[in-house]
């Protein structure tokens, strides 16, 4: 496995700094944003991503993959981001999302899907690129693996797969729909994303949402079983990237850290994910 870091939540820090604070994690590399408001600016992408590898590097670092808004071959700056990512030797891309408008539109909002990546494989195999589809719960068209598989089981394998997030997951099928999403698209299985969530109870009478809510937790604290996950990765003798995503900012985390506070956090998440392997 290829354990990086995903880089947006660790936006405040330059190239350089960037760098330093991978070293000290002991990751391999980082999962980088390519996309607006990211490290590197799609526009600049042909210019910048070759000097933020370099900068990288600098640190004994990669750019284990690209994290992008990309949803069609057509869309400004997407056959830039592609061919660079070739170039550079970086295979990893993860794609942008497609909503699920709601009730009644599965179909026609899948066959718009597949048209988009369908135009999207003749760029990634001219350049060696693998894109991944991320498992993103909610109201998204790859909400788990099965939905997500469903819109790139046509396409070549060689350069159209999954993305498969441990944390949504568990999120939409807890107590063994993640184990058999991640059977089923152990073949087509690109990119792995770390992360985890639990539900806290919504108490306020004012507030719009009833119930519970679901929060980014540290791994040791959240629902999904990683002993069981890193097990199943190991089964299928898993090579990619598997992609440390640190949302400890905002409203969707149990608390809302600072810069410091999150890199002392991904440290422990890491340490964790490592002993389970090491188990």
């Amino acid at each position: 496995m290829q354990l990086c870091v995903f880089s947006k939540h660790f936006q405040s820090l330059d190239a350089e700094m960037l760098g330093r604070t991978m070293k000290s994690l002991g990751v391999d590399g980082v999962d980088l944003t390519v996309r607006p408001g990211g490290h590197v600016e799609p526009q600049n992408v042909k210019a910048e991503l070759s000097e933020f590898q370099k900068a990288l590097a600098a640190h004994g670092v990669n750019v284990t993959m690209l994290t992008t808004v990309i949803t069609g071959v057509s869309e400004p700056y997407a056959e830039d981001i592609i061919e660079t990512a070739g170039r550079l030797g970086i295979r990893y891309v993860k794609l942008g999302y497609w909503g699920y408008p709601g009730f009644g539109s599965y179909r026609k909002r899948t066959a718009e899907v597949k048209a988009a990546l369908a135009g999207l494989e003749p760029a990634l195999k001219r350049r060696g690129v693998k894109a991944g589809v991320h498992t993103h719960s909610g109201m998204y068209m790859g909400l788990n693996a099965e939905f997500a598989l469903r819109l790139v089981e046509d396409r070549d394998p060689a350069c159209l797969g999954v993305y498969y997030d441990a944390g949504h997951c568990t999120t939409e099928g807890g107590a063994a729909g993640w184990m058999m999403g991640l059977d089923l698209v152990s073949d087509r299985l690109f990119m792995v994303a770390v992360k985890d969530m639990a539900f806290f109870r919504v108490d306020s009478p004012l507030s719009p949402r009833k119930g519970w809510r679901q929060l980014m937790v540290p791994l040791d604290a959240g629902l999904t079983d990683w002993a069981e996950f890193v097990r199943c990765l190991n089964a299928i003798s898993f090579q990619g990237p598997v992609s440390f995503h640190s949302e400890y900012q905002g409203s969707h985390s149990y608390v809302d850290m600072n810069q410091e506070q999150v890199i002392e956090q991904t440290r422990r998440d890491i340490r964790y994910f490592r002993s389970l392997m090491e188990a």
